[in-house]
């Protein structure tokens, strides 16, 4: 387990080898999996399935002309881009991901399945079926997931955060700088 400041990844090269790596982080770690799409790209084709509808092609396009991307619009039409809205949907885009791949991230995996029109226990059946084709997919080529933990003081409930970062070869938690940090005020006291 390894913890991350936000920029440290601007300063690595995205995964090349094969591997199933988690990132756990607020807001599932948009800007950084935003960074590795965009690196990525820069190398070749890659797919992305959107959990949690955080995928900003806009963004993309900035970060591949910060990198230095000689063709922008190829740059960009290398990134495959599926949306899910149900954990349905999410298991049905990863079975329909074929292995070997091409490399492969998912944004904000478990957003869908905190949607309690279905069972937990059907949410943890389709959970252990897409740790395991994530796994599957991770020793094909470069799976990076992003997982959103509950707020503190909350636990996840569902035990679904645990089940994805167990099969992962690597986890990577957002480090949370609080030092300089301060609430919000609405009202100034007397």
């Amino acid at each position: 387990m390894k913890a991350f400041p936000d920029s440290a990844l601007l300063q690595q090269a995205a995964p090349a080898q094969p591997g199933l790596l988690v990132l756990v982080a607020p807001h599932a770690g948009r800007e950084n999996m935003l960074v590795i799409a965009a690196r990525l790209a820069l190398r070749g084709p890659l797919r992305v399935l959107d959990g949690g509808n955080r995928f900003n092609a806009y963004v993309v396009a900035r970060m591949l002309r910060y990198l230095g991307a000689s063709n922008l619009p190829q740059s960009l039409a290398q990134i495959q881009v599926a949306r899910a809205f149900t954990c349905y949907q999410m298991v049905k885009m990863l079975e329909q991901t074929p292995p070997p791949s091409l490399p492969l991230l998912v944004i904000d995996l478990l957003d869908t399945f905190f949607d309690e029109s279905a069972s937990l226990d059907e949410r943890h059946r389709l959970g252990q079926y897409c740790a395991t084709r994530l796994r599957c997919l991770g020793q094909q080529a470069p799976v990076v997931v992003s997982l959103r933990p509950p707020r503190p003081p909350l636990t996840d409930p569902t035990g679904l955060l645990e089940m994805i970062q167990e099969a992962a070869d690597q986890v990577w938690f957002h480090a949370m700088e609080e030092a300089g940090r301060q609430s919000l005020r609405l009202f100034e006291e007397a």
